[in-house]
């Protein structure tokens, strides 16, 4: 399942957002709130922990870094407690009026690995797309001199 979006932004603007793990409730769809982020974040093997769901149905658990190579590629293994986890790839390139983002999600553990591909697809799609706006919507936001 795979989202792209072309985002106003450099593509340093758009991995600082990325790499800040406290803004993940502001772009993630369904993260509701972090509590937690490790001082080395995005470094493979840091975590992010957050909640999902709306209460009074409230999972905490945590996102762990897979692979990160800074300004292009990070892999996140989204657990969802009981829902099972996900594996989500983003990967950032240059375009001429910023930076193209995609986003890669596959469900890798039970349950959500026991639904079929197209129903994943029909939920997650819009999911990813307004995650990527999000995501997107804070790149830009950002100043350049605000980065250095």
């Amino acid at each position: 399942m795979t989202v792209t979006r072309n985002v106003r932004a450099s593509r340093r603007q758009v991995w600082d957002v990325l790499s800040d793990g406290w803004t993940y409730s502001q772009w993630v769809v369904g993260n509701t709130r972090m509590r937690a982020v490790d001082p080395d974040w995005p470094a493979p093997g840091s975590t992010i922990r957050h909640s999902i769901g709306v209460w009074p149905v409230v999972i905490n658990d945590e996102t762990v870094v897979q692979e990160c190579v800074p300004l292009e590629k990070l892999v996140l293994l989204a657990k969802m407690g009981p829902l099972g986890a996900a594996r989500v790839t983003l990967r950032l390139n240059d375009i001429p009026d910023g930076c193209g983002v995609q986003m890669d999600e596959v469900a890798v553990r039970p349950l959500m690995s026991l639904v079929p591909n197209v129903v994943q697809q029909l939920g997650l799609w819009p999911r990813n797309r307004e995650a990527l706006w999000r995501l997107g919507a804070l790149a830009e936001g950002l100043k350049p001199a605000e980065l250095d």
